[in-house]
Parts: C-alpha cells; sequence; structure tokens
C-alpha cells in the first residue's frame, strides 16, 4: 500500500510539473527584472477609512468631469441615498492606466446620509502621469470618525 501511495505522488507530481510547461528557475535575491517606475503606483496614495459592513451603493453616485492629466485633479459629485436607513457613505475615485495601476486616489466620506436625500461633495487628488480613466467606488455602512 505504501508503494502505490510513492507511486500515485510521484505521477501526480510530474503530471503537475508537466502542465505548467517550464520548471521554475530559482533566482538570486535582487537578481529578479528590474522595475519599470512608470508601471508603479505612486507610494503616497491616500488610504481610505475602512466602512463597516460595506455595501455598494453606485447607483446613488453621479460625477462630474473627471480629467486625467498629471497633477491636481478635482471632481466634483452628489450622492442620493436610496438606501431604506441613514447610512455613512465613502466615495472613492481611482485614476488607473489602461492596466488598471492606480496613479491616483482621492476620496471623501459622508456621514449620516438620510434616506432619499442629496449631499454634494468635491474630491481633490494629486494624479501621477500614466492615468488614463477614472475609477469610481462607493460603499455604505458605519464608518468610524
Amino acid at each position: 500500500m505504501k508503494r502505490v501511495l510513492i507511486t500515485v505522488a510521484a505521477a501526480l507530481g510530474l503530471a503537475l510539473a508537466g502542465c505548467s510547461g517550464t520548471t521554475p528557475t530559482p533566482t538570486a535575491p535582487g537578481s529578479g527584472p528590474a522595475v519599470d517606475p512608470a508601471r508603479v503606483s505612486p507610494t503616497d496614495l491616500p488610504v481610505p477609512p475602512t466602512v463597516n459592513k460595506p455595501q455598494g451603493a453606485i447607483t446613488d453616485l453621479t460625477l462630474g468631469e473627471c480629467g486625467t492629466k498629471p497633477g491636481e485633479q478635482t471632481v466634483k459629485g452628489e450622492l442620493k441615498s436610496s438606501q431604506k436607513a441613514t447610512a455613512d457613505f465613502l466615495v472613492t475615485i481611482s485614476w488607473t492606466t489602461a492596466t488598471g495601476d492606480v496613479m491616483g486616489r482621492g476620496f471623501t466620506v459622508v456621514k449620516g446620509l438620510a434616506p432619499g436625500a442629496t449631499k454634494k461633495f468635491t474630491i481633490t487628488a494629486k494624479v501621477a502621469p500614466g492615468a488614463v480613466q477614472c475609477v469610481k467606488g462607493v460603499e455604505f455602512g458605519t464608518i468610524k470618525s
């Protein structure tokens, strides 16, 4: 029985190695490919607060013009709560490259928005070169101050 298990394990190992098509080659630390700084997100992106028990509410959001030029960008928007209870909202905008690398981020917190209520806001962010689109997000729940 032990011999059968060893044979099966060896066969599975060979089969899995064959699936990848290549054999991994170990590399020495620091000898990997160089990092292209143009494809790395800025290290100083603002970190939004955590939403407790978050749920999405993208349909509650209306955004104005969102430019993608490098430098400071400002976006105006409006949030109209379609929720059944008062909630806190986190609105985020990420400026990304075509491959999804975040080149800028801004957010605003709207506390205690009542059902049916509307709140206008402005989000300003520093955008690094390479951004081609704005990606919006909205979560609601409870946000600790």
